[in-house]
Parts: structure tokens; C-alpha cells; sequence
């Protein structure tokens, strides 16, 4: 048995029609759920784009390399020369990839 089986029929013009398969194409969700959701209050934000994961992945490397370069350091008093360029370099480059994108 369903557990929603109420329905309730909605006309809309070109326009508004438009405009909710906008909005439910940027919400990544199906129009239903994307309905459901706007009845029951919820605040609703556009899907992250296809950037955010390669950038989280980015940053994520970036604190990685941090925390095995404070390691070192901590557990011999000083890190290498190598490391803090490599880790200049990688930060850099995040950045970079940042402002280019963002």
C-alpha cells in the first residue's frame, strides 16, 4: 500500500513550468521530492558543481602532507628543506586551482 496516496493536481503556465524544472535540476532531486521538500519547510541549496569533489580531494592531500610534515617535525625537531617546498608547492597549487575556478 502506498504511503502517499493523496494527490493534488497543479497547473502551471510555460513560465512556472520553467522555472520548477530549473530549480529541480539544480537541487539534483526529482520533482516530487523537490515539491515534498519546499512543503515541509526545507531550505534548499543547489548541488554542489562537478569541482567541489576534485577540490576537497585537493585539500584533503594539502592537510595530509601538513599533518606528516608537523610529524616529522615533532618526532625530529626539524623537517627537511624538501618537504616544506613540497608542501609550498601543493598549497600553491590549490590555491591556484581556487581562484581560477572559483
Amino acid at each position: 500500500m502506498r504511503k502517499r496516496n493523496h494527490i493534488i493536481p497543479l497547473h502551471l503556465n510555460k513560465k512556472e513550468l520553467a522555472h520548477l524544472e530549473a530549480q529541480v535540476k539544480l537541487s539534483g532531486l526529482a520533482r516530487e521530492e523537490f515539491l515534498r521538500s519546499l512543503i515541509m519547510g526545507a531550505q534548499l541549496q543547489a548541488r554542489p558543481c562537478t569541482h567541489h569533489a576534485d577540490l576537497l580531494h585537493k585539500v584533503a592531500g594539502l592537510c595530509n602532507n601538513a599533518n606528516q610534515l608537523a610529524k616529522v617535525a615533532n618526532t625530529y625537531g626539524e623537517a627537511s628543506q624538501q618537504s616544506v617546498e613540497e608542501m609550498t608547492s601543493i598549497a600553491r597549487a590549490v590555491w591556484k586551482e581556487v581562484k581560477e575556478n572559483w
